[in-house]
């Protein structure tokens, strides 16, 4: 059997679940929704009786698109100016609707409060909020704590079982959907297909399962993007004129600059681009988001540097964890390097940095292949201050005087863990001989696009020697030729390591990613490489 036809039973096996058939028409009905009718009938109802209304939304991606879509759709209302939105500042506010939040609504006069992307935690916050005769009404996605909050009415799928059979779907899309039953209802001419891009984005960037609604969702929105549906799509994606948009495009591009203006400034700045009309705003908020991308870019790279060796320590130490504290981490970038560490070791990942204003250790989680990080993160939940999150990953808080316990206690537990999740079936590279990288094993790939949660893309093993080009980004990323013993030569790329000048002029096995782009000349293949964990740790 041929490497294609190995390649393409793989694929095959891997997209089982997925049906590749479904449209626009199978999205179900609003209504069929728990919570949402009578959500939405509270708002429609308080707003016709003249009550302010403020939205809450989070400072991640999700948090961002689903309040601009909710914004986008009140402009469009007679009832914009009872409206306004807030995304909580990281450092000030916290994680979405907190005490704080209250505070500035009783200030404002607001009178009812809905949030997006938040909510399902924050007991204590709209206990605050109804003692002061505001109502709340939740629209959330995150897996729940032990108390549910006494809100007025909650949308979220994972707050008790329901006979729904879509329950893995971002915060942005349930936002879409109470958009959706809101134009309805209020006999609105507004054609909800032009807001899916949103949606989609953030079936990227909160790692949604890429099958059923989730997949509708994302199909149809990639078309809107590609056709540069809106003006902002054009200045970000300029660069890649030549090139097939996909899903990667989104996670590594337009994600992170979004999710880049949350860490590290305020994500309203982000929410702004994305509702303004004003082409000279747009402008200015590009630019604007490729700066502060640049920055967390900067500070990512730095700190991966000063927190890998004490990762390889830990993974060679033969822990199933890595946990890792260290007071100068920023705060908003910990989740990032989490993420990094995950991927590269496959094992889940904590991050830590010090928080001065509270007093504790404030961190996030990652993990990789099929481990649950919430369930693992939940065994500690005595010796935290808070958690929260899902599968993939959760914001953890520690005290000092707990934290040994906390680590401990979820270093014990990790090893109890099955050695099939660290590194699932379907993610195990698949070995290919050097000759048989080319344009037609990238073009097996794409028919079988999107790739991501549940539908992992395929990462090859090969063997062959380095050869350094040039360097970029002071030794961050490195052009290298890739060739073998038989005269066979192609060129490679790897991102994120300054240590691949240890291989140079070497043989060694490689991770391999295999991409077909477009060129000025027509097609080009696009390897990206990895060094494999095992040789870090050697």
């Amino acid at each position: 059997m041929n490497i294609e036809q190995i390649l393409t039973n793989r694929l095959e096996e891997n997209m089982k679940g997925r049906n590749h058939k479904l449209t626009l028409n199978d999205l179900p009905n609003p209504e069929e929704i728990p919570g949402m009718k009578k959500s939405v009938k509270r708002i429609i109802k308080n707003l016709k009786n003249g009550k302010k209304m403020r939205l809450v939304g989070d400072y991640d991606a999700d948090g961002v698109f689903a309040t601009t879509i909710v914004t986008l759709i009140m402009k469009r209302t007679k009832f914009f100016r009872q409206y306004d939105w807030v995304v909580p500042d990281r450092f000030i506010d916290g994680y979405g609707v907190s005490k704080t939040i209250i505070d500035k609504a009783i200030e404002d006069g607001i009178d009812f409060i809905v949030t997006v992307d938040n909510g399902i935690g924050a007991y204590e916050a709209i206990e605050y909020a109804n003692e002061n005769g505001i109502e709340v009404i939740i629209t959330d996605h995150h897996t729940t704590g032990e108390k549910i909050p006494n809100a007025y009415a909650i949308v979220n799928l994972k707050y008790k079982p329901w006979n729904y059979p879509f329950i893995e779907i971002s915060g942005a899309t349930i936002a879409w959907y109470m958009c959706a039953l809101l134009v309805e209802k209020l006999e609105l001419e507004i054609d909800m297909r032009n807001y899916i891009d949103l949606v989609a984005i953030t079936v990227i960037s909160d790692v949604m399962p890429l099958k059923d609604i989730n997949l509708i969702f994302f199909n149809y929105g990639i078309e809107l993007i590609k056709n540069r549906h809106r003006k902002v799509y054009e200045l970000i994606f300029d660069s890649l004129k030549n090139k097939t948009l996909d899903e990667s495009d989104l996670g590594f591009l337009l994600v992170p600059m979004i999710n880049a203006v949350g860490r590290i400034d305020h994500a309203k700045n982000a929410v702004n681009l994305f509702i303004s009309d004003n082409m000279g705003d747009i402008k200015k908020g590009v630019n604007y988001l490729y700066s502060v991308n640049n920055k967390r870019k900067k500070l990512t790279d730095q700190l991966t540097e000063l927190i890998l060796p004490e990762a390889i320590k830990q993974v060679s130490e033969g822990h199933n964890s890595i946990i890792i504290k260290q007071e100068n981490l920023h705060e908003g970038i910990v989740g990032i390097l989490a993420g990094k560490i995950a991927e590269k070791f496959k094992k889940p990942t904590y991050v830590f940095g010090w928080n001065r204003a509270k007093s504790c250790w404030k961190g996030s989680g990652r993990t990789s292949g099929g481990i649950n990080l919430y369930k693992l993160t939940k065994r500690g939940a005595d010796y935290a201050l808070g958690f929260g999150g899902h599968k993939g990953a959760v914001g953890v808080a520690i005290k000092e005087s707990h934290f040994n316990e906390w680590k401990n206690l979820i270093q014990k537990s990790s090893l109890t863990i099955s050695k099939s999740l660290f590194f699932e079936g379907d993610l195990k590279p698949l070995e290919i001989d050097f000759k048989d990288i080319n344009i037609e094993i990238a073009e097996i790939l794409n028919q079988y696009r999107p790739f991501g949660e549940q539908f992992p893309e395929v990462i090859f093993k090969t063997k062959c020697f380095i050869n350094i080009q040039d360097s970029f980004k002071e030794g961050l990323h490195w052009k290298v030729r890739l060739s073998d013993n038989f005269g066979n030569k192609k060129e490679g790329w790897f991102f994120h390591d300054k240590n691949i000048f240890k291989y140079n002029n070497k043989e060694i096995d490689i991770y391999v990613k295999i991409n077909k782009i477009f060129t000025k000349n027509g097609y080009d293949l696009e390897l990206h490489c990895q060094i494999p964990f095992e040789s870090m740790i050697e």
